[in-house]
């Protein structure tokens, strides 16, 4: 697992304005907690924090007044459009300590039974594991070109690199191949009746609410 550094700036403004006015300044306001620790609180380049993110970082190495240190990222908020992050909690961890952590899953390949007239389902998109922070798996990306028309890849089925578990349910889905819905043939006129006779009377309370939705 590759650990990103980045350079954090001491933060001793604290609130929704000077929370604001960093943001307006590149950076995005952190807070570490954790071991029994005082709060610390400290900022980072929102370009930095973005790029880690984006490429799946679990931990972050934060450089701080000439000390480096690894912290978990224990959650991240987002702004209304739910791209750009505004705000970091990272804990204290050991790095023999063992957390857990939701990981992404991308699987990897064409199934067979796409060319069978299937259509890869994924009700899974990330699951939690248990490991040591040392081990955390940036994302899993299982093989499913092996799956046919109506198989399935478990939780169990997946695999996992040493150390790490999966704390979902064995057995629950994590991709499908399934059939399509074929589309419902439309039904024959039953012969003597007027075209449009089955259109039901719209009247009181339908009107409204047509009226409010297209407002």
């Amino acid at each position: 697992m590759e650990v990103v550094t980045l350079k954090g700036q001491p933060r001793t403004a604290i609130g929704t304005r000077a929370a604001r006015a960093l943001r307006a300044t590149g950076q995005v306001p952190v807070v570490i907690y954790g071991h029994g620790q005082p709060t610390e609180t400290l900022s980072l380049a929102l370009l930095d924090v973005k790029a880690a993110l984006a490429h799946g970082a679990h931990t972050l190495q934060v450089e701080l007044e000439g000390k480096s240190r690894q912290y978990l990222i224990k959650d991240v908020q987002y702004d209304y459009l739910d791209d750009t992050p505004i705000h970091l909690d990272l804990t204290r961890v050991a790095m023999d300590e063992r957390v857990k952590v939701r990981v992404g899953i991308e699987p990897r390949g064409v199934p067979r039974g796409v060319s069978e007239g299937g259509v890869l389902d994924q009700p899974m998109a990330n699951i939690e594991v248990e490991c040591v922070v040392t081990a955390i798996p940036e994302t899993l990306r299982p093989f499913v070109t092996e799956l046919d028309l109506g198989d399935s890849l478990l939780v169990k089925d997946l695999e996992l690199p040493p150390g790490v578990v999966a704390l979902a349910d064995p057995e629950e889905r994590v991709v499908t191949v399934r059939a399509l819905v074929a589309e419902r043939e439309p039904e024959e006129a039953v012969e003597g009746e007027e075209e449009g006779a089955a259109q039901p009377q719209r009247i009181g309370r339908v009107r409204e609410e047509e009226g409010e939705e297209g407002a």
